[in-house]
């Protein structure tokens, strides 16, 4: 038999379950515009009780039901679209990273302008051709001797320029490296809470979020694939390699110092093997592009100093003499690697324009093949050093347009998937509110219940027998 206190039991329970419920309107609209955070929904399941042996047994036994319950907290969460989310987050960030630093180097070479190497290079080319027309007047062999030291030190610029990129880049590296490991301690602490959490039976959801909002982040940084088994250890894999699993997780290592240094595991000394993600996009940019970009430079310069010199040490200065190197190509630690030598900025008479020394002062044929250098080809170079100069400048914009068009098609395609998540997992307000007003009705139910109960309780108590007394 049950106590005539039953249904007021049934009807406290509801009270509790409505207001729990509406704990948790109040917890989302308060929520409503964190970053990361994932709806939740409460789950009432009805309780009941099984039929014993008495009254409710045998034939026409029924089940009574013994109210309500809260069976669950859950958050409302896509798992394939977050995952779809993070893999193109990988590619968005390997492609905006490459965007950034690619505009930099434009940048530094400044083409086209005034300022560039091209523009300082024809300058030069037009000065040897002035200097052609009248070989013997000082004032012209002045404006070659300036238009070359212009153009050494535009080069040198530029080389240094690309020498601090590279610093910059493995700076940015050494930092996507520890935001790593920071994000995989981080995971890996909540992993240990979310799981004490939920062995004792209590819903994690709130931290659930914190880490898939750190996943976020780490998958930007780096391709990353994520599982969790039947026991509820959750893991993190970057390349194949296990990043975090449980409360444990590895470390990588860089060597900053190191123009050309790879990212490590601490414990096994192997590469880091990513695909994808802003780490990869940095060393791809180092290692494939602006390494490139310098080493093309270089080439440039050295083949321009060594075949100009060729030329100008077989012509013949204003004293008669065989000219000397007018160019110094040496590369220096700082980056700088041409240099006019400097007994000709001490002695402009030395700048070899004639071809013979009996022809001086008025010989000009050495000055027209130096300006003819411009245009001569190379096999070297397989070309002019002007298409050579050219193709460099063409790559580097080729480079950049093609990194921000994918930066701009990754960006596109996270924003649906974002939208996609938000759709699912966002907090409406007007849902909240619907469900405010539907939980609060029951929650008036369950006490205008608790009083009817009570009255009939009473009732029975202080009025039944009152008749015939």
């Amino acid at each position: 038999m049950y106590s005539g206190f039953f249904g007021i039991e049934i009807a406290k329970k509801a009270l509790f379950a409505s207001q729990k419920a509406q704990e948790n309107v109040a917890h989302n609209v308060a929520n409503a515009n964190t970053e990361g955070y994932s709806r939740q929904r409460v789950v009432l399941e009805s309780t009941y009780t099984k039929p014993f042996a008495g009254l409710f047994t045998g034939a026409g036994a029924v089940q009574i039901g013994t109210g309500v319950t809260i069976g669950d907290i859950t958050r409302i969460r896509d798992s394939f679209t977050d995952r779809q989310y993070r893999d193109e987050n990988s590619s968005l960030g390997q492609w905006s990273v490459q965007t950034d630093i690619l505009k930099q180097v434009e940048a530094v070479f400044s083409e086209p302008s005034d300022i560039g190497i091209s523009s300082v290079l024809t300058k030069f080319w037009q000065a040897l051709e002035e200097l052609s027309k009248n070989p013997e007047a000082i004032e012209i062999r002045e404006t070659v001797k300036e238009r070359a030291i212009t153009l050494a030190d535009t080069i040198n610029h530029t080389s240094r320029q690309l020498n601090e990129i590279l610093g910059d880049v493995n700076f940015r590296i050494a930092v996507k490296v520890d935001e790593i490991n920071s994000l995989a301690k981080q995971i890996a602490s909540l992993n240990g809470e979310i799981r004490h959490m939920e062995l004792s039976g209590t819903t994690a959801a709130d931290l659930r979020d914190k880490r898939d909002l750190l996943l976020d982040q780490l998958s930007k940084i780096v391709d990353i694939e994520t599982y969790e088994d039947q026991n509820g250890l959750f893991s993190v894999n970057v390349g194949g390699a296990i990043l975090v699993k449980g409360t444990d997780y590895n470390t990588i290592s860089f060597d900053q110092t190191n123009l050309k240094a790879l990212p490590k595991w601490v414990g096994f000394n192997i590469d880091v093997n990513s695909k994808k993600g802003e780490l990869v996009g940095l060393i791809e940019l180092r290692d494939n592009k602006v390494w490139a970009y310098l080493n093309d430079l270089q080439t440039f310069t050295e083949k321009f100093a060594e075949k100009f010199n060729e030329i100008h040490k077989s012509g013949y200065d204003l004293y008669g003499n065989p000219g000397v190197e007018f160019f110094e190509y040496n590369p220096q630690d700082s980056g700088d690697l041409l240099f006019v030598n400097t007994e000709i900025t001490r002695d402009l008479k030395k700048i070899a324009a004639a071809e013979t020394s009996t022809g001086i002062p008025g010989d000009n044929r050495n000055a027209l093949k130096l300006a003819d250098l411009r245009q001569k080809y190379l096999n070297e170079l397989n070309g002019s050093l002007d298409d050579f100069y050219s193709a460099l400048i063409s790559r580097i914009g080729i480079d950049s347009q093609q990194a921000k068009r994918m930066a701009q098609a990754q960006e596109y395609m996270v924003s649906q998937l974002d939208e996609r998540r938000k759709e699912i997992s966002s907090v409406s307000i007007d849902e909240e509110m619907a469900k405010m007003i539907m939980y609060q009705h029951a929650y008036n139910a369950a006490a205008r219940m608790i009083t009817a109960m009570d009255e009939m309780i009473e009732t029975i108590v202080s009025r039944m027998g009152l008749v015939g007394r």
